[in-house]
């Protein structure tokens, strides 16, 4: 996502990392940004220092990072694999050593963001992503063992260029191929109501909550 390049610095800023930091990028989002860091990948991809990972079973010995970042990867996870995925990376961070992600927060604050929040409804529906509510999030990092949690919240409002927004409408059309084929047409209602809203209003992305939380 190109477009959202700037906001991904700001996620580092905010951050405060130090220059010889060992930083785990769960998902390998930030390999543009942050080039020395190990990028842990699901699926194969070409980038320096990828490693393929299992997000609740993670490929390192313990106590090995400075720093864990995870920037909207977290999104992809259902929040019940949350109860997995915060103590493994507990475990692999350093004592004193920070966990730092974004998520989206699913609230749309103008006509673009609701664009958005249509598209990203319709991908919840087929279990592509997943929505997270703030008391879980820090009732899963308390439990894990994660300590000093703050959150910050991001108004953002990034406009998606209309590229974006055809790519967006070609991978609803292949959904509603195959809900076509199983005999279902609620995606193809939704992405008549996307499609309509954004043609009208274009699209921006959403807000995003950032955490911070310290292993003891």
């Amino acid at each position: 996502m190109p477009y959202a390049a700037a906001d991904r610095q700001d996620f580092i800023r905010r951050m405060n990392l130090k220059p010889e930091a060992r930083i785990l990028d769960l998902g390998g989002m930030l390999a543009d940004e942050l080039p020395l860091a190990v990028s842990g990948l699901t699926k194969p991809r070409q980038l320096n220092n990828a490693v393929l990972i299992r997000p609740a079973l993670l490929p390192f010995k313990n106590l090995v990072f400075d720093a864990v970042v995870s920037y909207h990867y977290l999104d992809l996870i259902s929040p019940e694999m949350l109860t997995y995925v915060f103590p493994e990376i507990l475990r692999v961070l350093k004592s004193g050593s920070m966990f730092s992600f974004m998520i989206t927060l699913w609230s749309a604050q103008n006509d673009q963001q609701r664009s958005s929040l249509l598209f990203s409804g319709l991908l919840k529906r087929t279990g592509a992503l997943h929505s997270h509510e703030f008391e879980n999030i820090n009732m899963q990092l308390s439990t894990s063992g994660f300590a000093e949690i703050t959150v910050e919240t991001i108004k953002r409002g990034i406009p998606i260029p209309k590229n974006f927004t055809m790519s967006h409408l070609k991978m609803l059309g292949n959904l509603i191929k195959k809900e076509k084929d199983e005999g279902g047409k609620e995606i193809r209602m939704l992405t008549k109501q996307y499609f309509e809203h954004v043609n009208k209003h274009g699209e921006a992305m959403l807000p995003a909550l950032h955490f911070i939380a310290q292993k003891p």
